[in-house]
């Protein structure tokens, strides 16, 4: 793979809302529960991971003319992560709403994230004096516009370029642009959805996005076992059973921040998405996506509930 030591992360910083049921669902009446809100956003996410490992970030992404604009940049700030965020004006910042069982499984999701339909290439390569350009690797996630991610492909030169899905609606976004993708990170709805096979398994349906031109990727499935591809080598990854679920939100992002990490650091793909894994199961018990304190020791700890299989 190629080598990186900083990272870009485009497209992807809301406020995400979360109605904690107290009970289980029942649709079509009133639910007793209560509302949070925490910063949120697949690259805000990945970026406050793979920030608090080391690895130096920023974050392009629009924000709206309101008070969540600032809010967000005081987080970029907290959180060590280089600001490139730009205003658009006339917009509101983009929310991502989801009611969530007691148990901390999701029951429905709600993204208003138009924001991110109104901004187009050359504004986030200009974001923040230019500073996509001073690093060696993208994430570019589904959120962009095809035609923001085939102009950014068409710029990246040889980055390292990593894709995310983001979700099956989402996810077809990326089907022109998988010759370019170095990692993709991607469930089995989203890949079954790019690749049209809704009924394969897993390692199927990684085979089919190696077979699109993606070099190396990862397609987890919930609490079934990840599988990872890099080239001809592969394999697929189980974790222990997490004891107490909080909430699934951000657990991707988790996984796909620390990967990255890993990766600037020198780990073969494997060990890095063990150690990605690793994080996104620390996410799985917390209530926010976000973990203060995060280190390298802790997430090797973590590390030891997963497995090849």
């Amino acid at each position: 793979m190629k080598s990186f030591a900083s990272l870009c992360l485009f497209s992807g910083a809301h406020f995400d809302v979360t109605g904690r049921l107290a009970g289980p669902a029942i649709a079509g009446v009133s639910n007793p529960g209560r509302m949070e809100r925490h910063p949120g956003g697949a690259s805000l996410n990945a970026a406050s991971i793979a920030a608090a490992l080391g690895l130096p970030c920023s974050l392009s992404s629009p924000i709206g003319e309101d008070a969540d604009g600032p809010a967000l940049r005081n987080v970029v700030a907290t959180r060590g992560i280089g600001d490139a965020l730009f205003e658009l004006p006339d917009v509101v910042t983009g929310t991502y709403t989801a009611i969530m069982q007691n148990d901390g499984d999701m029951v429905i999701g709600l993204a208003d994230l138009g924001i991110y339909e109104q901004a187009g290439a050359h504004a986030y390569l200009e974001a923040g004096d230019g500073a996509s350009l001073k690093t060696r690797a993208w994430f570019l996630p589904a959120n962009l516009t095809e035609q923001a991610l085939a102009e950014l492909c068409s710029a990246a030169g040889d980055r390292f370029l990593a894709m995310a899905s983001i979700s099956p609606a989402k996810s077809v976004r990326l089907k022109g642009m998988l010759g370019n993708c170095d990692l993709l990170f991607t469930n089995r709805g989203e890949a079954a959805a790019i690749t049209g096979l809704a009924d394969a398994g897993t390692e199927e349906l990684a085979q089919a996005l190696a077979e699109l031109g993606v070099n190396a990727g990862t397609i987890s499935d919930g609490a079934k076992p990840l599988v990872w591809w890099a080239g001809s080598n592969g394999g697929t990854l189980q974790g222990e059973t997490v004891g107490t679920l909080a909430d699934v939100n951000g657990a991707g992002d988790a996984l796909a921040g620390a990967t990255l990490a890993a990766l600037a650091k020198g780990k073969a793909l494997h060990a890095a998405v063990r150690l990605g894994m690793a994080a996104a199961r620390l996410v799985l018990k917390s209530r926010e996506p976000y973990l203060p304190g995060l280190d390298w020791a802790a997430l090797e700890a973590e590390a030891k509930t997963v497995s090849a299989c």
